[in-house]
């Protein structure tokens, strides 16, 4: 699994841990069942004879795998809940009273499209429950929670040199272009004086410069702000070529969008605006990666993310920066 998934994986196990039915066995059994990588057919015995059970163990081999079956309906009983059954003398039949005790994702699952009502009524003895939870962990729960956290998991591997990105004015922009500014946005405050938090000034037409010493790498920018995560290269809108040629990078590209209609970076609410840059040696293939007309800012969203996370766990050669911003209005002189 990726360090994505183990920590998902964790925090379930850990809500799990919260619940007073949950067993030591059942904590054991948990992680090694629903384990990313382990396919459905893995059979419960297996896991509970070769993986709960310690090679050097005293324990007969059977001491787990006995049970293993009840082990594994007590999981999906507190995860979806179960029924409660009473024998009715009248019917001489058991009837379903109430559902005893909510599961702790019922209404999860049942808001993602789950017949949880088909699961709760299933004979005992029927098997398939467990494998219907597995999938709804990986393709339902995993992408909402990676989704939530993604931003806050990449931020914590950037190891950002300090103000890599500058927005510019057009008085500014000129300057960069006739290489009069490279160097002077480098310079930082005296160490015993307490760094200014960067500003954008609000309601100004502006450049941005991306100063990233990655020749050749492919960059990828988001930037987060209350309206939500979008992406900004490459993108149709701002930034059609990832790949940073020669640094430092300025945006709009000429061949964007923006660049085209003389439309630049614009601010108009005060407040907070993120941005996290993600380069890579070897450039990512995906769809969502290639600017379209269609979708001229593409979206932070669940299966993109999941595909992002993915392609990073294969690669060792790519580095996180994080910057943020306050959006002001600038003071106008008397």
């Amino acid at each position: 699994m990726t360090p994505e998934e183990e920590k998902f994986l964790n925090e379930i196990a850990r809500e799990l841990r919260g619940q007073p039915r949950f067993n030591e066995v059942e904590q054991l059994f948990f992680p090694l069942r629903f384990d990313k990588n382990r396919p459905t057919l893995y059979k419960h015995t297996d896991i509970a004879e070769n993986l709960m059970r310690p090679e050097d163990s005293k324990l007969p081999l059977d001491f787990y795998s006995k049970s293993i079956n009840t082990t594994v309906q007590n999981i999906v009983n507190i995860m979806i809940g179960r029924l409660e059954k009473k024998y009715n003398p009248r019917t001489a039949k058991e009837e379903t009273i109430k559902p005893a005790i909510k599961g702790l994702y019922e209404a999860e699952m049942r808001a993602d499209g789950v017949d949880v009502d088909s699961l709760l009524n299933k004979k005992k003895g029927e098997k398939g429950n467990w494998e219907v939870v597995y999938n709804w962990l990986w393709n339902h729960k995993f992408l909402r929670w990676l989704e939530a956290n993604s931003w806050e998991l990449l931020r914590e591997k950037a190891q950002s040199p300090a103000h890599w990105i500058h927005f510019l004015t057009k008085k500014d922009q000129q300057k960069v272009l006739n290489g009069e500014l490279r160097g002077a946005f480098l310079k930082l405050p005296p160490d015993p004086e307490p760094e200014i938090k960067p500003i954008i000034p609000a309601n100004e037409q502006l450049w941005m410069r991306i100063d990233l010493e990655y020749p050749q790498y492919q960059l990828l920018l988001f930037n987060r702000s209350e309206a939500g995560i979008v992406l900004h290269c490459p993108s149709f809108g701002y930034a059609v070529n990832s790949i940073i040629k020669q640094p430092p990078i300025l945006l709009p590209q000429k061949e964007s969008w923006a660049g085209q209609d003389n439309q630049y970076f614009l601010f108009k609410d005060q407040g907070q605006e993120e941005f996290l840059g993600i380069v890579l040696k070897n450039p990512l293939d995906l769809s969502w990666l290639i600017p379209q007309r269609q979708e001229a800012l593409p979206k932070w969203e669940g299966e993109r993310i999941k595909e992002l996370f993915e392609q990073l766990a294969q690669q060792d050669n790519w580095q996180v920066f994080y910057q943020s911003f306050e959006v002001v209005e600038r003071e106008t002189e008397p």
